[in-house]
């Protein structure tokens, strides 16, 4: 598995392409994104996704869906069944009062839920809802246990905010705790920032001690 990650958007949300690594066509996945230019990133790649995942609906990580589908139609857009109605909703997504769009974005092409599996060439990604953030905030866990990418749920050294729509602090405390759970030291993706390790987590991340 290769993971490459960049920053988009005005919120310098991380959008993540992740392949299998195969020749000469790998299959790959775009997690969260969240701006423009991931088609050029991919073309210089040679890259064709084969799915649009969104760890949650907020309007950051959504803001190049459109792009990306008009450009890829054939890739499966999916997100947790309880954030499926903020692509449609511009208050919920924060995309009215951030995102400067009063256009509902189109429906998913499926939903997933808490213990779903998605596979794409060699890689498999399992769903692990996350509540808090979002009502539908979900980590997306590589089969081997080494990767996690993790929204807005987690950061390195800190948390997502709460106070948002849907949000509840309780929710995430608990989704906290999944997390903190996870066996080995997964590195750990998030939505925002640098990168981080589960163990680094637990040792200075003041919500994991």
């Amino acid at each position: 598995m290769k993971i490459y990650t960049f920053p988009v958007g005005p919120m310098k949300t991380n959008c993540y392409i992740v392949t299998d690594g195969s020749e000469p066509s790998p299959s790959c996945a775009v997690i969260d994104p969240g701006g423009p230019g991931i088609k050029d990133r991919l073309e210089k790649k040679g890259l064709s996704p084969s799915y649009i995942l969104l760890t949650h609906g907020h309007f950051d990580h959504i803001l190049g869906l459109e792009e990306l589908r008009q450009a890829y139609p054939s890739a499966k857009v999916m997100i947790h069944e309880s954030d499926a109605f903020m692509l449609a909703d511009v208050k919920a997504s924060c995309m009215l009062d951030f995102g400067g769009r009063d256009i509902p974005e189109r429906p998913a092409d499926a939903v997933f839920s808490g213990g779903d599996r998605i596979t794409f060439g060699e890689v498999t990604l399992s769903v692990m809802h996350t509540p808090g953030h979002t009502p539908g905030s979900v980590c997306l866990i590589s089969d081997d246990g080494s990767a996690v990418f993790c929204g807005d749920t987690i950061f390195r050294g800190g948390i997502g905010r709460y106070d948002l729509y849907g949000g509840d602090y309780g929710e995430l405390m608990a989704s906290l705790d999944k997390i903190k759970a996870l066996p080995g030291d997964p590195k750990l993706y998030p939505g925002h920032g640098s990168s981080t390790t589960l163990a680094r987590e637990k040792e200075t991340n003041l919500y994991l001690t």
